[in-house]
């Protein structure tokens, strides 16, 4: 199975806005995953703005800090044991 497969359950629940425990840490991860992806950084930002949404908080969704923290990702995959609790 393709690395990225493994990680299809985490995907669809960001991109549903419905994954458990997001803090910055979680939203780095994921964007690792993602930004691996055709159209990676677009899914993030899509992901970003329907969690914020669907928490009540819109405006908490900012373009100019998704782009910045997007540039200094390090690529690397995050192990699948920090998904543990979706997988």
């Amino acid at each position: 199975m393709d690395d990225l497969q493994r990680y299809t359950p985490v995907i669809d629940r960001f991109l549903c806005g419905t994954m458990p425990r997001m803090n910055h840490a979680r939203h780095l991860d994921i964007a690792n995953i993602l930004v691996r992806l055709p159209h990676g950084r677009a899914l993030v930002h899509l992901g970003l703005q329907i969690t914020a949404i669907r928490a009540g908080v819109p405006e908490k969704y900012s373009q100019a800090m998704t782009d910045r923290y997007l540039d200094e990702l390090d690529g690397q995959l995050p192990p699948l044991e920090r998904f543990a609790d979706i997988l």
